[in-house]
C-alpha cells in the first residue's frame, strides 16, 4: 500500500505540510497486515512533467521532484524480493 499525496513541500521554506492528513495508508496497511511501501508527495511538478510527456523520474533520483517516487520504487523492489525469497513459486502477489 502506498500513501499518495501524502504531504506537500512548501516551495518557500521547504517544510513538509500535511494537507490531507498523513499516516492513514500506513495505519490501514497494519490493520490488514499488508506491506506499507511508502508515500508519494503532492507535487505539482510531478503532474506537470507527467502531463508534458517527461515524467519527473527522468530527472534522476536526486531531483527533488522525483525523490519520493524513487523511494517508493525501491520499496516495491524490496517487497518483491521478499515475496520471491519466501515462496518456491515465481509468483507476484497483488493485494
Amino acid at each position: 500500500m502506498v500513501e499518495n499525496m501524502s504531504y506537500f513541500v512548501c516551495p518557500h521554506c521547504q517544510h513538509e505540510i500535511d494537507i490531507f492528513s498523513r499516516g492513514g495508508a500506513e495505519k490501514t496497511a497494519k490493520q490488514f497486515d499488508i506491506a506499507y511501501l511508502g508515500n508519494v508527495e503532492l507535487d505539482p511538478e510531478i503532474r506537470k512533467s507527467g502531463d508534458g510527456g517527461t515524467p519527473a523520474v527522468l530527472q534522476g533520483e536526486n531531483s527533488p521532484h522525483a525523490k519520493s517516487l524513487f523511494t517508493f520504487a525501491r520499496n516495491v523492489v524490496a517487497r518483491v524480493e521478499e515475496i520471491k525469497a519466501s515462496s518456491s513459486e515465481s509468483v507476484i502477489q497483488i493485494q
